[in-house]
């Protein structure tokens, strides 16, 4: 009886003993053995959100310029705006001055009393010469040629100017074939002023037909050069004084954005160029993004929103490239944005960030971007194969398997592959390779805790 119970006992203590062993074997395998994450690939279209930085830029623009006569400059006195700013009709933009007003005033007074001086004495030492009709005839052929002449010279030689632009060459009649109607007016006006020289001729010609006393001539060609001179310089008072009083209060031609100045406080203005420019009226600028490191194609309208705030949406109205070469896009400037920046100005220098929302045209396998192993072309994932456990839980056994890649982002990968079929392992705890064995982890009640 006793060794009945004797063996007894040692069975059931052979029986613990094993089962103890099969059990810590279990636990050391588990400590041991990698553990990943899995996870089931699903279809979906890639989204990716790519962070712009954007500037103001103006596109439809009015440029506003002074006006100058040969020789003279402007002084600017004072700039009372920024660009960025809005402007009114009619504001002071750009205050300025003749450069050396008193100086060229001075001269052109000159001018004139010296001309008007040489007129006097013109007409008093020919007191006694008389100008018959046919006398003042003739001198009105003969300045009209000269005019005519002069016109007909001008002309021809812009048109020939454009025509060689075109690559083209004169005809008899009508027009090159090909003539841009800028050439066929340039073409219209130098016929005109053809027919003009022949008409101005013709009558030269019938005049001619008189004689005139050499006095009669130098006094008729004296006076008209010191007319001449008398009305150019009387002409360039009335414009210097005109320029200085108009100068001094450049203004804005109607509502808009300042969009560009060209001037400042103590820069001399030779009328080459702009002063400022102005947008039209309720025209927004644009908000210019650089694409200089973006890998995706940005197309004409894409889905834009305001960084931090994705109920602000805008779109990508256009794609260009700067002086620079370097590509951009152009985004609208919505009333909502504007209202989110602040202004124009505040952003004028520091810029603002908007984010590009870039979504693939088709379904394909997304995967978690840490799923992706290898790099370009040679990626692969690991696929994980189970295994049942008796004690120590299950097992994955993982397999090494290539895929194609469409498209990446910071958080998903684009595959070509159909992985619907497939367990993914990924995010392991220590370093894996192809035909390890693995084990799923699992959070704790108290990490779940955690991250809730």
């Amino acid at each position: 009886m006793n060794l009945k119970k004797f063996a007894i006992r040692g069975i059931v203590f052979l029986a613990v003993f094993v089962a103890l062993c099969m059990f810590f074997s279990g636990t050391v395998r588990t400590i041991t053995t990698p553990k990943v994450r899995l996870t089931t690939p699903k279809k979906g279209k890639l989204e990716e959100r790519i962070r712009l930085t954007c500037k103001p830029a103006f596109n439809t623009v009015e440029p506003v310029s002074v006006a100058l006569n040969d020789g003279l400059t402007l002084t600017i006195v004072k700039v009372n705006s920024r660009a960025g700013y809005t402007v009114k009709a009619g504001e002071v933009i750009v205050e300025a001055k003749v450069a050396d007003y008193d100086a060229k005033y001075k001269q052109y007074q000159q001018d004139y009393d010296s001309a008007a001086a040489q007129l006097l004495s013109i007409e008093n030492k020919n007191r006694k010469t008389r100008i018959s009709s046919r006398d003042q005839a003739y001198a009105d052929a003969y300045y009209g040629v000269q005019e005519a002449r002069h016109n007909a010279v001008a002309r021809e030689l812009e048109m020939d100017a454009q025509m060689s632009r075109e690559k083209l060459t004169r005809t008899e009649t009508g027009y090159p074939e090909g003539a841009s109607d800028a050439l066929k007016k340039l073409i219209d006006d130098w016929r005109e002023a053809c027919e003009a020289l022949d008409k101005a001729q013709q009558t030269m010609d019938e005049a001619a037909r008189y004689n005139i006393e050499d006095t009669v001539w130098s006094y008729i060609t004296e006076r008209r050069e010191q007319q001449e001179k008398l009305e150019e310089a009387e002409k360039s008072l009335r414009a210097l004084v005109a320029l200085n009083d108009s100068a001094k209060a450049v203004t804005a031609p109607h509502d808009g954005y300042l969009a560009e100045l060209k001037v400042n406080a103590g820069d001399n203005y030779d009328g080459s160029q702009p002063m400022f420019s102005v947008t039209p009226e309720d025209v927004l600028p644009v908000l210019r993004a650089d694409l200089t490191n973006v890998e995706r194609t940005v197309t004409e309208g894409m889905s834009v929103v305001m960084e931090n705030d994705s109920s602000i949406s805008s779109k990508v109205l256009g794609i260009g490239t700067d002086s620079e070469n370097k590509k951009y896009a152009d985004i609208e400037m919505t009333k909502a944005i504007l209202n989110a920046v602040g202004s124009v100005y505040g952003i004028m220098e520091s810029g603002t960030n908007m984010i590009l929302v870039y979504n693939a045209r088709e379904n394909t396998t997304l995967l978690d971007t840490n799923a992706v192993r290898g790099s370009k072309p040679d990626f692969y994932v690991y696929i994980a194969k189970r295994n049942e456990g008796a004690f120590s839980g299950d097992t994955y056994k993982i397999e090494e398997k290539k895929i194609k890649v469409l498209a990446m982002t910071s958080e998903k990968v684009s595959v070509q592959d159909d992985l619907s079929a497939y367990t993914i392992a990924y995010g392991e705890d220590r370093n894996i390779s192809n035909g390890d064995t693995v084990m799923e982890y699992v959070q704790s009640a108290s990490q779940d805790d955690e991250a809730e």
